[in-house]
């Protein structure tokens, strides 16, 4: 299915159908030599002009990629009788021959024709698509869109510790002093919401805390001009540990694993492939919660390897040549190093709290130079990527706690507005790996949504004993072509 309509007028149309019919009804032995350069430029740009097929800005680049390609190997490969090329560079070379001769065949200039594939303008223009590596593009959207979900984690973390303190208080009537009936610390304590000097008093208390999160993630992308539709789903699992150095301070380790799935939607795009992503995490992290505002810092990163399967597979009717139909994979990895740092304050009226607050978050991501297999000739080797992200947001959580005789229960819903400021469109360079000559590919990606929101609420659990645990629901809105949702949950337990 293509992703846009760009049918000629009326009779225009059925002008070029007559022509085209015409041309394949025409001998096809004309030249023994391959032709002095390529035509798949001026092809799709005589036809995009004339408005006969207007040929979109991936097919363009296609194009110019397979026409350099093709004339790059030329020296090599062009004498039909005798070429001095063998192996996976000599079936590049038939391959990117075969679209010449089909531009020659609809352009009627002459060239060489033997080995066109006969197809129609906009068989030609699937074809260039099959060929263009635009798949690529999704590995960045895996490691950095969306994909940093322990900083997810994390700010489930931290709003636990706040949750925690809100049920505090209403336990303790606004007492300030501890309560030795079985609560965790933040009751047995007056951490949380008791007197400056809590931080110096003799109160005895569990410093030490360990929890275990999971959550799971799914959502699509739509189709556009540069990158293909797909399906992608996560499951991450993390688990961490936490010590209070003082009643006001909190300090924390968080490691997680998490395992990433890109499916390529065929029924949108002209794609079929997959992308596999399995990784690690680590991040510390420092909250500071005082009486009604607080503060929270974190630094880490997050290991990502990527496994990519990329089809190509396009006819022939041509009886003389066989249609296309391979499949080329790759192994890279994805690292990216995560500076987080937030801020807010809580306003309470008895059992409701509102927190307005502040998060910034640096991801600066890596994604290591690779190499494509097992092609027949269309495998590609594809440099390193850099994905710089810069993102703020604005957000309120609103939330109620009550108090009952199992523990405290705190239902929550929040909303924040998202500000990019770094990540941009980039270029994504290829070479074929059985070709001649530098760059052939540069294919830019899609330009981010620089402002999208983000929704979620949920609800969290205080038991006696230290226990704590919650259950949340959160995703996007307005990013474009985007849609995402999670849903994650946890449980802590304070010794």
């Amino acid at each position: 299915m293509r992703i846009s309509g760009r049918s000629a007028p009326l009779g225009v149309a059925h002008a070029w159908i007559l022509c085209t019919a015409l041309l394949f009804g025409q001998g096809t032995a004309r030249a023994q030599t391959a032709p002095a350069g390529g035509s798949l430029v001026n092809l799709v740009t005589t036809m995009s002009n004339s408005g006969v097929f207007v040929y979109d800005a991936l097919e363009r680049q296609s194009a110019l990629a397979n026409d350099t390609a093709f004339v790059n190997l030329q020296s090599q490969c062009g004498n039909l009788q005798a070429p001095s090329c063998t192996g996976s560079t000599l079936n590049l070379f038939n391959r990117l021959r075969e679209l010449e001769d089909n531009a020659n065949e609809l352009l009627d200039n002459g060239g060489e024709q033997q080995f066109s594939l006969h197809l129609n303008p906009s068989g030609v223009a699937e074809t260039l698509r099959w060929t263009a590596p635009e798949e690529f593009a999704a590995q960045g959207s895996m490691a950095s869109k969306f994909a940093n979900t322990q900083t997810a984690v994390l700010s489930s973390r931290f709003a636990a510790l706040r949750f925690a303190s809100q049920g505090a208080r209403l336990a303790q009537g606004g007492s300030a002093q501890p309560r030795n009936d079985g609560w965790s610390f933040q009751y047995n304590g007056n951490a949380l919401g008791g007197a400056a000097g809590a931080d110096s008093g003799g109160a005895a208390f569990s410093r030490w805390s360990a929890f275990v999160n999971t959550g799971y993630g799914s959502g699509s992308k739509d189709p556009t001009v540069l990158e293909d539709a797909f399906n992608f789903n996560s499951t991450e699992i993390s688990v961490g540990t936490d010590v209070r150095l003082t009643n006001r301070l909190v300090l924390g380790l968080l490691a997680g694993h998490t395992e990433k799935r890109v499916a390529f939607n065929s029924t949108q795009s002209v794609v079929d492939g997959a992308i596999h992503g399995n990784g690690q995490s680590a991040l510390a992290y420092l909250q500071f919660e005082g009486d009604a505002i607080y503060l929270n810092v974190s630094v880490g990163s997050q290991h990502l390897s990527l496994a990519t399967r990329r089809r190509i597979t396009y006819p022939s009717n041509n009886p003389a040549v066989a249609p296309v139909d391979e499949t080329s994979y790759s192994n890279t990895g994805a690292t990216s190093w995560i500076v987080t740092a937030g801020a807010g304050y809580t306003f309470q009226m008895r059992g409701f709290s509102a927190d307005p607050y502040l998060n910034v978050e640096s991801v600066s991501t890596h994604i290591a130079g690779f190499s494509e297999y097992n092609g027949n000739g269309f495998d590609l080797d594809t440099p390193a990527q850099s994905i710089p992200s810069l993102q703020a947001a604005l957000g309120v959580k609103v939330t109620y706690a009550v108090l009952g005789p199992f523990g405290v229960v705190v239902p929550y819903a929040y909303g924040e507005a998202r500000r990019q400021f770094r990540d941009s469109s980039r270029t994504i360079g290829s070479t074929y790996t059985n070709g001649v000559g530098g760059t052939d590919f540069e294919l830019p990606t899609d330009e981010p949504t620089r402002h999208y929101y983000v929704v979620g609420g949920g609800g969290s659990v205080v038991l006696k004993h230290g226990l704590q645990g919650f259950l949340q629901y959160s995703g996007i809105l307005d990013y474009a072509n985007y849609n995402y949702h999670v849903i994650s949950g946890g449980l802590r337990w304070e010794f």
